[in-house]
């Protein structure tokens, strides 16, 4: 058999040049275009970054990091983009924050009966707040820290202070009221989650007996009272716990509306004390003494 000579070589067509590995030829089908683009057409096949993307990206780095591990790096790195894309998006991380506080608070059902008395609306919202900051950790620990306006947070503030308004409370007590609640609501989700270290012993039934067996074993003489009602604090009662914060926060607004002579909410206590009486009628000079004989 003669040998090709070398013009003949390289006249050769493509699929006698180059094999694959396989013994295609090498630039058969699609897989010249690895080396020299994309096909004609061909998408790039990553989900597009939205605005909405970047959002849920964080509520997931929140659940499952905790908020102080979102940073603007962490969450480029995560949807797979360099940082400076993300601000595309968003203006800085506190808006960031804004928005993904705004999308959570979307979750609370602020609808409630307007025929039910005032303190039942007022009730069932906080519990709702509650459960959907149960539903998202690491957000209300955000919540404290931001005070977001967007349309959801005026939409859940609207929810709480149209029944105080009706209920007659003054414009600023009403504003105090509202506070109270969204106050107790998300402190209770901070300080109490589900994934806490005593949420997690207390609902252990043979952790909680042990624990118990603890309090009654300790000195009666230095500690009588944790002897006697320690194994009626830590229990797994969540909700009761947090009912009856509730129940007892709105009972004190319902008195404290219904008083008539009652002092403003807010307002500094009175300081006429027996104490404080006391302390003037000795400041008040005698008729024997010296400042007073001057005087005259």
């Amino acid at each position: 058999m003669e040998e090709e000579s070398v013009p003949e070589r390289a006249k050769a067509p493509p699929s006698k040049r180059a094999m694959a590995a396989s013994g295609e030829p090498a630039t058969n089908g699609e897989s010249r275009w690895l080396w020299f683009g994309a096909p004609p057409g061909r998408q790039d096949r990553r989900p597009q970054l939205t605005r909405e993307r970047v959002v849920a990206e964080a509520l997931a780095v929140i659940a499952a990091d905790g908020a102080q591990a979102l940073t603007m790096r962490t969450l480029a790195a995560r949807l797979g983009v360099v940082p400076g894309t993300l601000y595309r998006h968003v203006r800085n991380k506190e808006q960031l924050q804004d928005l993904v506080l705004d999308g959570v608070l979307a979750e609370v059902d602020g609808d409630v009966d307007a025929a039910l008395p005032w303190t039942e609306q007022i009730t069932l919202v906080a519990h709702r707040l509650r459960e959907v900051l149960e539903d998202h950790p690491g957000v209300a620990g955000i919540l404290k820290t931001r005070d977001p306006l967007g349309p959801h947070s005026l939409a859940l503030a609207e929810a709480f202070l149209a029944p105080l308004q009706a209920a007659g409370f003054r414009d600023r007590e009403a504003g105090l009221a509202f506070f109270l609640l969204v106050d107790y609501a998300i402190g209770f989700a901070v300080s109490s989650p589900r994934t806490s270290v005593n949420e997690q012993r207390v609902r252990d039934a043979a952790v909680r007996t042990q624990l118990h067996e603890f309090f009654r074993s300790l000195p009666p003489e230095r500690f009588p009272a944790l002897v006697a009602l320690g194994e009626h604090v830590w229990l797994d009662n969540r909700e009761e716990r947090f009912t009856a914060g509730l129940d007892v926060l709105v009972d004190g607004l319902e008195q404290a509306r219904r008083s008539p002579h009652r002092r403003a909410l807010g307002a500094p206590p009175t300081t006429t004390t027996a104490t404080t009486r006391g302390r003037q009628r000795t400041q008040q000079p005698a008729d024997g003494d010296p400042q007073r004989r001057g005087t005259r």
